[in-house]
C-alpha cells in the first residue's frame, strides 16, 4: 500500500468516525481533537518541527524518503471523496518551506491540474 493510498483510507475512516460521532450526538471534535494534539506532538518531537505547514495551496502534502523523485503527486482514483496530494522528500519540503512565494505559482497550477485530472475521471468513471 502506497502512503497515497493509507492517506485515502485513513481519511475515510475518520470520516466514518465522525458520522458515527455525530449520529450519536456527540461532539465529533471531542472525538478527534485529542489525537490530533497527540500526533502533531509526537511529529514534532520526532522531526524538530511541526508539521502544521504541510499544506501548500489547500493541498495535504505528505513526506515519503521512498519516492523516486523528489517530488509527485497523487495518482487519482475512484473515490470521489480524494483529494489531491503532494508526495515530497523532506529535503523537498524544506526547500519549498524556504522560498514558498516562488513555488506557490506552480503548486497552485498543479493542484488545479490535480483535481481537473479527478474531475475528469469521476465523469469517465460514471459514464461506463
Amino acid at each position: 500500500m502506497s502512503k497515497a493510498e493509507a492517506f485515502s483510507d485513513a481519511r475515510r475512516l475518520i470520516q466514518e468516525a465522525v458520522d458515527v460521532a455525530t449520529r450519536a450526538g456527540i461532539d465529533p471534535a471531542v472525538l478527534v481533537a485529542p489525537h490530533c494534539a497527540e500526533i502533531a506532538a509526537a511529529q514534532a518531537d520526532a522531526h524538530g518541527r511541526s508539521s502544521d505547514n504541510l499544506n501548500w495551496c489547500g493541498v495535504s502534502v505528505i513526506i515519503d524518503e521512498d519516492l523516486h523523485e523528489l517530488f509527485e503527486m497523487s495518482k487519482p482514483d475512484h473515490d470521489p471523496e480524494q483529494k489531491p496530494t503532494f508526495l515530497v522528500t523532506q529535503s523537498t519540503a524544506d526547500l519549498v518551506r524556504e522560498d514558498f512565494e516562488r513555488y506557490e505559482p506552480s503548486l497552485e497550477r498543479m493542484a488545479e491540474a490535480g483535481q481537473e485530472n479527478k474531475k475528469f475521471l469521476c465523469i469517465k468513471k460514471t459514464s461506463d
